[in-house]
């Protein structure tokens, strides 16, 4: 199911270089955090758009799965939508000393989606910014905490590990500039102090 995410934040990211976990194929990635703002849009039963919180992903994951099994699964896993505190289906999203991860605290709703990087057209995620040209890697622009749009693929599967749901990400847009999460900018001019040049004798 198609679906566009609007007005998220992003969190931890991969858009530019796919990596590879425990071994497995190269993919990027992406977490985006949601807030009161974020909207949703995707196709009706009568095909026309609509839009809506995107608490609504809670519904739309009921219906993914229903489409799949005929029913939503017991024990089914849901990779894409999740709420930081850890009540839902992924744990608590805490580091090693048991704090929330920079930008997330126990109300945060996020998405987490992926892509193989053999799945993109020419092995390269879809990055634009506002007036959907591209983004290059070294523009600096793509950053934990901006704002973007997303577009996702979202499908439940069934493999060795059970049933589930996730979402292929489909594409990134930047939507503005944002405080950036877990970094703390340094004016590095304002850093150093005044030296006296020293002349060397032998030069």
């Amino acid at each position: 199911m198609k679906i566009k995410l609007k007005n998220v934040r992003a969190g931890f990211q991969d858009f530019f270089n796919a990596k590879s976990i425990n071994g497995g194929e190269p993919k990027f990635t992406g977490t985006f955090i949601c807030s009161d703002e974020s909207t949703i849009s995707y196709a009706g039963k009568d095909g026309k758009s609509v839009v809506a919180p995107h608490t609504k992903l809670n519904d739309l994951c009921q219906h993914v799965y229903t489409e799949k099994f005929g029913k939503v699964p017991a024990k089914a896993e849901n990779w894409f939508y999740n709420k930081a505190d850890g009540s839902t289906h992924r744990a608590e999203y805490v580091n090693d000393d048991g704090e929330y991860w920079a930008g997330f605290d126990k109300d945060t709703w996020y998405v987490s989606a992926s892509k193989k990087e053999s799945m993109c057209l020419d092995g390269k995620m879809t990055v634009v910014d506002q007036h959907r040209k591209p983004i290059a890697a070294n523009s600096g622009l793509m950053r934990s905490g901006v704002y973007v749009n997303v577009i996702l693929d979202v499908y439940a599967y069934e493999g060795q590990s059970g049933k589930g749901l996730t979402a292929a990400l489909e594409g990134v847009q930047l939507l503005r500039t944002g405080e950036p999460i877990g970094m703390t900018p340094i004016d590095a001019t304002n850093e150093f102090d005044d030296e006296e040049m020293e002349v060397d004798e032998n030069f």
